[in-house]
């Protein structure tokens, strides 16, 4: 117990070919290396844990080695190379910025530069976390930094580029180091399982991999607390209790119930994360992560940017065969909106579960919005109708599309956009197949029983139901549009409601709510055609004269002599 090494140490790269996932790194550095084309400074950006420190290290061992492999790799067994390994190196001086970053230290490292090696040819500076360094420190390391003695070489380590001033950026080569796929953490965490005698589940390594977020350091980390806790094997059903990820099944049992518009399961389903203490924030994520995984599963091409399990890839495949492009970009819409909403929601569970509600009727409206389409086709496909003494009305069939997609759009979708053709002849019914007629009679029939038509509508019916919707605006609070539709003149004239307002603020303020009133309206008189315009009083658009310019343009519009007065005495109108 006593000779434990942790993971991140135990197996940390040697060599350039140990490094994982940075090899757009490794092959320039070897490159470099072979044709002895090493620069003074480098500068290594990227996240924590992905491998920065590491390959300085390496390539400070790598120029120092006395025997360098034809692939620019070090031998691992010359002098230089075993006092490396053995931590004994004095050609290497690594340098902590975070707690060394005042002038001094720097002013201590520089007299430190002009030293020659005792074994090898370059003395490596690694100076890590190197944006904690101050501004003056920075301005202390310019002039050696630009030109160190030949025998020097620096390395500078930072997770954040942005903060290094550019003086010391225009010194040094920069490589930008990528966060590590999960396919290469997955992968190397089976090696070094393998190499402890752990046993595992591919799927609990994925989800470790997924948790490091591109850090392979935080991945041998969590590996390591993993194996204490289930005991040298990986199970993905204790891995995930362990780190509180939410399981994938659950993900796929919700998008089931989209697919089936089960809402009672839906929400229970989350009420049931919420109570093992699931922020309901981190499940919205993972939602839309799931949902977006099943978008790219659609497609042979995308479905590799999984960065999964084979065996849940092939989940994936399944349900996104069962899922349409509509609904998914819709629902993850809905996820988008409710995401940027969520930290300023008061009620923020309310939030998500209107979202679930919001994605298990997408599919309800997707079916009608179908069904139409199918009817419009069966309908263009018959022959053109010509006109006969017995029609069948189809604007009957079209009322009955309205009642179908009544749920898929707004209740005051007027029916005259629904363009299809509205009749055709009885004797070329007869020629129909079977079917098709018996659809038509079915339609009808329908139709016949919930027949919605226009009513006609007076202006007193129109000043009836307006003061009706301001009674029950007054009911709800808002006494400011009660008493607007109630001062407010009313006309009524080729089939038009129109109200003229007393100022510029009621009009807004009625513009707001403008497409509630139409369609309140319009339930109220039973005519879905009465149109809305807005009016301001004459009294409102005269233009009032304010300025003295204004006042003076007002007055020599009625008295010309003024502006000869003006023009007389040269004066001059104050703006």
């Amino acid at each position: 117990m006593d000779g434990f090494i942790v993971s991140a140490r135990k197996y940390r790269p040697q060599n350039f070919s140990t490094v994982v996932g940075q090899s757009h790194i490794t092959n320039t550095l070897k490159n470099a290396i072979i044709s002895k084309q090493l620069a003074q400074a480098y500068l290594f950006c990227g996240p924590r844990g992905v491998g920065k420190t590491t390959c300085a290290r390496i390539f400070a061992k790598t120029i120092n080695c006395f025997n360098i492999s034809p692939n620019g790799e070090a031998c691992d067994h010359c002098e230089s190379c075993l006092s490396f390994n053995s931590g004994a190196s004095l050609n290497v001086y690594e340098l902590d910025a975070a707690s060394n970053n005042s002038v001094e230290d720097i002013r201590n490292l520089v007299d430190q530069v002009r030293f020659a090696p005792q074994l090898g040819e370059y003395k490596v500076y690694i100076i890590d976390e190197v944006h904690m360094l101050s501004t003056a420190a920075f301005n202390a390391f310019l002039k050696t930094l630009e030109e160190p003695p030949k025998h020097a070489k620096f390395i500078l380590a930072t997770t954040e580029k942005h903060k290094i001033i550019p003086t010391i950026l225009s010194r040094c080569q920069v490589f930008n180091f990528n966060r590590i796929k999960t396919e290469d953490i997955s992968s190397h965490l089976a090696y070094m399982a393998g190499e402890e005698g752990v046993t595992y589940e591919p799927e609990a390594l994925h989800v470790i991999a997924q948790k490091a977020d591109g850090g392979l350091r935080d991945a041998c980390s969590i590996f390591d607390q993993m194996v204490a806790f289930t005991g040298n094997h990986l199970t993905y059903k204790q891995v995930v209790e362990n780190l509180n990820v939410l399981d994938y099944d659950y993900y796929f049992k919700i998008t089931d119930g989209f697919l089936s518009a089960d809402l009672p399961g839906i929400l229970m389903i989350f009420d049931d994360i919420l109570k093992k203490g699931f922020d309901g924030h981190n499940f919205l994520v993972g939602l839309g992560e799931h949902l977006r995984n099943i978008l790219v599963s659609r497609d042979p091409q995308t479905i590799t940017l999984l960065e999964v399990s084979e065996n849940l890839k092939q989940r994936y495949a399944v349900q996104a065969q069962k899922c349409s492009l509509s609904f998914l970009l819709k629902a993850l819409s809905v996820i988008s909106k409710t995401d940027v909403n969520y930290k300023s929601a008061k009620n923020q569970r309310l939030l998500v579960e209107m979202a679930l509600m919001q994605m298990t009727y997408l599919t309800a409206s997707l079916d009608a919005e179908k069904k139409k389409d199918e009817l419009e086709e069966s309908v263009s496909g018959l022959p053109e109708a010509t006109p006969a003494s017995h029609p069948i009305a189809l604007s009957q069939i079209t009322a009955l599309q309205e009642k179908e997609i009544k749920f898929a759009t707004k209740p005051s979708l007027p029916f005259d956009q629904l363009k299809i053709k509205t009749s055709f002849s009885l004797n070329e019914v007869k020629n129909y197949s079977g079917s098709a007629l018996k659809q038509i009679d079915t339609r009808v029939a329908e139709i016949n029983e919930a027949k919605i038509q226009n009513a006609e509508v007076t202006l007193v019916d129109v000043k009836s139901s307006i003061l009706r919707y301001a009674d029950e605006k007054q009911n709800q609070g808002s006494r400011q549009l009660a008493t607007i539709f109630k001062t407010s003149e009313i006309t009524f004239v080729d089939n038009t409601v129109t109200l003229t307002l007393n100022n510029e603020t009621q009009k807004e303020q009625l513009l707001m709510i403008k497409q509630e009133f139409v369609d309140e309206l319009r339930r109220l008189l039973q005519n879905t055609s009465v149109g809305f315009n807005i009016e301001l009083s004459q009294a409102v658009t005269q233009v009032r004269a304010y300025k003295p310019h204004d006042v003076f343009k007002a007055m020599s519009e009625k008295n010309p002599a003024l502006l000869e007065l003006k023009k007389r005495f040269d004066l001059e109108i104050d703006y």
